[in-house]
């Protein structure tokens, strides 16, 4: 069965933000995200860290 999409509504620009520390080709897919939908960097991170430890599924190693 298909995971639920994580689904994001524009907004507007909140006026704080705070650092987050990713690789830089991260950074830049979440820039990306946030000057399409207007959300911060911030409420984009949370969304999806929020998304996944609803959707975790822990597995054994391959390699075990």
């Amino acid at each position: 069965m298909a995971k639920p999409r994580l689904v994001i509504y524009k907004e507007k620009e909140a006026k704080s933000t705070r650092p987050v520390y990713i690789d830089t080709d991260l950074h830049a897919q979440l820039l990306a995200l946030k000057a399409e939908t207007g959300l911060t960097v911030n409420k984009i991170v949370q969304r999806f860290i929020t998304y996944g430890l609803k959707n975790v599924e822990i597995e054994e190693s391959e390699e075990d």
